[in-house]
């Protein structure tokens, strides 16, 4: 029976204002009932009822609260979820799930004790880009796959004095803040690597990563993960190639630049790329190399909480796993002592 899952936000900047509220707003299922917010007092520009809490403490107290949506720092995620869940709410920690593999099993371990949905929100894994190399692949588009790449580049030289993410704290740097995405969407194709190798560098000079490579090694084929700051020209999202050809997909999926923009997740089209940002397929044709241009599926991030809802409501899987969350946190780790020793290491899941 549908009912309203009555929600409390933990913080309140870009990750809640860009990437949760919007879609909330949209739903229907979901009531912002409380935020946490230490000073300000801005939710209720989007929620004039809200109630604003100082205290996580006071937040957790409300009995006819159902589910919580951490958005703080990453290196507040466990024990904020922690709390959350020791208090009987169900819970969405933004990416990534924990700073660290073991803090994810204890979170894990105590939504099961507590019979409580815990779920970690992987929006990229609806994507116009990433639903379309599904499609690619499950339609073995290429033939079987020999390599796969994947990249997530931005250009920014300079450093932002207010940016946690660039300072020493656990969590903090692009690795953490960026290839949760990417190793999810691998996880979620090819399942578990057998080995890697990475390569992690802070090439402005700060307090925390901003580039890094990560090789993950299956029985078949390779995959590269690779992003930077530094990085001012255009490089493909996507290279999937394999026996019979490769696609090519440049372009970063438009939903997030859109929610930035204020734009309804309901409107007609949203999430449907132009014709101009397809991918394209490069195959052999009669001796000549042609091109033909794929049609990108639709992107939505409004499926997670579609998919939440359901979860709640049910008590069944939710949208993501967080085992599979785990196990991304494991392969980061990983990459960072292979980053240190310098070698390719075993990954054992």
């Amino acid at each position: 029976m549908s009912r309203t899952i009555k929600t409390g936000i933990i913080g309140y900047g870009k990750s809640a204002k860009i990437f949760h509220v919007p879609l909330l707003k949209a739903m229907d299922g979901f009531e912002v009932r409380s935020v946490l917010q230490r000073t300000k007092n801005d939710s209720k520009l989007d929620f004039p009822d809200v109630k604003i809490m100082r205290d996580m403490k006071d937040l957790l107290k409300d009995d006819q609260l159902d589910l919580v949506i951490i958005t703080t720092p990453n290196h507040h995620h466990f024990d904020q979820a922690f709390e959350a869940l020791n208090a009987d709410k169900h819970v969405v920690i933004e990416k990534p799930f924990t700073v660290t593999s073991d803090g994810a099993e204890k979170l894990i371990r105590l939504a099961k004790s507590k019979k409580r949905i815990l779920t970690v929100y992987q929006n990229r894994r609806w994507d116009a880009d990433f639903l379309t190399v599904k499609k690619v692949i499950k339609q073995k588009l290429t033939g079987d796959i020999v390599e796969f790449e994947s990249f997530y580049n931005r250009f920014r030289n300079y450093l932002r004095e207010d940016a946690w993410k660039e300072k020493d704290l656990p969590g903090s740097g692009i690795l953490y803040d960026l290839s949760p995405h990417l190793i999810d969407q691998v996880l979620l194709l090819f399942g578990e690597p057998e080995q890697i190798f990475a390569d992690i560098r802070a090439q402005r000079d700060g307090d925390a990563d901003d580039w890094f490579e990560i090789n993950l090694y299956y029985p078949a084929f390779k995959v590269k993960l690779k992003a930077g700051m530094l990085v001012p020209e255009p490089s493909p999202r996507f290279v999937v190639r394999g026996k019979k050809g490769t696609f090519v997909k440049f372009g970063l999926d438009r939903q997030e630049k859109d929610l930035d923009a204020g734009k309804n997740p309901l409107d007609e089209g949203w999430g449907v790329e132009s014709a101009e940002d397809y991918g394209i397929l490069y195959k052999e044709k009669d001796g000549d190399i042609v091109e033909e241009k794929i049609v990108s599926e639709r992107g939505n991030y409004l499926q997670f909480y579609e998919k939440l809802k359901f979860s709640v409501e049910n008590f069944r899987e939710p949208p993501v796993s967080p085992e599979t969350a785990k196990k991304g946190i494991k392969i980061i780790e990983k990459a960072i002592e292979s980053n240190q020793e310098g070698r390719i290491l075993d990954l054992r899941f």
